[in-house]
């Protein structure tokens, strides 16, 4: 059993995943990785560097965090309760954006954690899935869903933690039906939330049990011959791909625009393709695309104000509108509700962000082709949902 320090601090936010990661660690031998042996267990404690500080030796964690977080503490600690065991006396520090500053960590914890992890990874099944909005970047989110679905766990029931989830399972409801046709007011009673959201969480319950659209509160679309959907790419180093979907009468047209150090005729492109139907609506999903409109419109001068006057975020409707059988109310979650599905399968926003930059260096086609053609299904997966949304709307 082999355990290194990303191990430890994805088992305190998911077990699950850390389980799934421990058959994935490589041994590589060099200089700044450590091993020892601890009850059962080959610990891996890995530095970015050691260097000498007045004449002692530090092993130093290089992170772009902006502040301490307690991942970062407990990575430290770890490398500490290593060097500890073997003997060694190096001490550990932390590099936030360049600033080094020495670090004296608790190992106490490391030791508890660590039975924890034996105890979990000694086990032939996995731990059951736990959610959080961490989630949606994870490799094996999917499998978690699956595996939720699959056995009914309420833990896919939006607004259900672990702690929610503990207290349910203590009272009797052990799946998502047995949700779904409680009395709110015994959900209320047994996980502290009031009567409101304990009827949300029952409806909730009920759209995953039947697969259902639910709407909650009436809501209006925009009236247009023409219509725009649109999506941003962000890569890791400020460089943006904006796609465009403009819906006309007889056709779909779909174009991107890529913003990197030498963005100005790319914005101008954007901004005269957008202005084809100056009075058409532009959908997109959550406020990260009106915030890039923003930021562009300020490098470049721009006033923006009838561009964002004419932003529709679905994802701010959906909420306020709508019970939807999903986990996440993510665009891919909803889209798929709709049984849109993505043309390059499990490929993720995360993976997208990563790969753009990758591309901003090696100007490999096949890796441009690949996020545009997510971004473009990310266009089209706003226009099959809004499509449902007029359906919705005529029948409330």
């Amino acid at each position: 059993m082999k355990i290194d320090q990303e191990i430890l601090t994805t088992f305190t936010s998911c077990p699950r995943k850390a389980f799934f990661m421990e058959n994935q660690i490589q041994e590589v031998v060099k200089e700044d990785v450590f091993l020892t042996e601890y009850s059962g267990m080959t610990l891996i404690a890995k530095a970015d560097e050691v260097i000498k500080i007045n004449g002692n030796r530090v092993a130093i964690l290089d992170k772009s965090s902006k502040s301490v977080k307690e991942r970062h503490r407990i990575e430290l600690a770890f490398l500490a309760f290593v060097f500890s065991l073997r003997g060694e006396r190096i001490s550990v520090g932390l590099r936030l954006n360049g600033e080094l500053r020495l670090m004296y960590p608790n190992t106490d914890k490391i030791p508890l954690i660590l039975s924890e992890i034996k105890k979990s990874f000694s086990s032939t099944f996995p731990p059951e899935p736990s959610f959080s909005y961490t989630c949606k970047n994870c490799p094996f989110h999917t499998d978690c869903i699956n595996f939720a679905i699959k056995n009914g766990d309420i833990t896919m029931i939006n607004g259900i933690g672990e702690g929610r989830k503990r207290a349910l399972k203590k009272a009797g409801f052990l799946k998502v039906d047995d949700v779904a046709k409680s009395d709110p007011r015994a959900i209320s009673k047994y996980t502290g939330v009031d009567l409101k959201e304990a009827k949300r969480i029952v409806k909730q319950a009920e759209s995953i049990s039947t697969s259902k659209w639910f709407s909650i509160n009436e809501f209006t679309l925009p009236t247009s011959e023409f219509e725009y959907f649109f999506d941003v790419e962000k890569g890791e180093d400020k460089i943006y791909l904006l796609g465009v979907l403009l819906k006309e009468k007889s056709d779909n047209q779909y174009r991107y625009f890529i913003l990197d150090d030498y963005w100005e005729n790319a914005w101008k492109g954007f901004i005269d393709f957008v202005n084809i139907h100056p009075k058409a609506p532009i959908y997109h999903y959550d406020v990260f695309d009106r915030d890039v409109i923003r930021k562009f419109g300020n490098l470049s001068k721009m006033n923006v104000k009838e561009l964002s006057a004419r932003l529709v975020d679905l994802y701010k409707l959906i909420v306020r509108s709508f019970i939807l059988p999903v986990r996440f109310y993510s665009l891919k979650d909803v889209a798929r509700t709709t049984g849109f599905n993505w043309r390059t399968g499990s490929f993720s926003g995360y993976e997208a962000m990563k790969a753009l930059s990758m591309w901003r260096e090696s100007k490999n086609p096949d890796i441009l082709s690949k996020i545009v053609t997510y971004n473009e299904d990310d266009c089209r997966a706003l226009m099959t949902v809004k499509t449902r949304l007029e359906r919705a709307q005529m029948n409330f």
